[in-house]
């Protein structure tokens, strides 16, 4: 079966997946309430500088929180969703994938474009499945075969980020 046949078989089936990084923000949140804790003792045990780094260190749980939100996947491409912003690529704009070879971050490149999609191993798992899946074939659809990466979990999204109202 030829990739154009198949492309274009599966623009016409219409799928939508809305995944909801919950675990990432459960996880942001046990991380602020731990530092926090470290701050509180740390400071009554008149230990101000490691106080100091346990608010220091807090903030890495706030960006997880703040920077999670939600990931929409359609035939038109993807879209991330959070407090910080938001975030779109479209599948024939993805020239290259990266995957992370311990905990599968991918890592979507276009023309000067990098726009990260988190590890399914934190999507919902009523929708994981079948929108992993979803996301395999429309890259097998476009013939880019993801690329083992080391360092797909460290990178951040560039010249992706869109207005809220597109």
């Amino acid at each position: 079966m030829n990739s154009k046949f198949l492309a274009d078989y599966t623009a016409n089936i219409m799928e939508n997946y809305h995944i909801e990084m919950r675990s990432y923000r459960i996880i942001g949140w046990g991380w602020i309430v731990l530092c926090a804790i470290g701050m509180v003792v740390t400071f009554l045990s008149k230990l101000y500088l490691p106080a100091v780094g346990c608010a220091f260190s807090s903030l890495f749980g706030a960006y997880m929180v703040l920077g999670s939100g939600s990931f929409d996947i359609d035939n038109d491409g993807l879209i991330h969703k959070s407090s910080l912003g938001t975030w779109k690529i479209r599948w024939d704009e993805i020239s290259s994938v990266e995957i992370g070879e311990v905990e599968g971050t991918m890592v979507l490149h276009g023309s000067n474009k990098r726009f990260i999609l988190s590890s399914p191993g934190g999507w919902d798992a009523s929708v994981k499945d079948d929108a992993f899946a979803f996301v395999i074939k429309q890259l097998e659809a476009r013939n880019i075969p993801p690329q083992p990466s080391g360092t797909a979990a460290y990178k951040i999204m560039k010249n992706t980020r869109v207005l809220t109202n597109q």
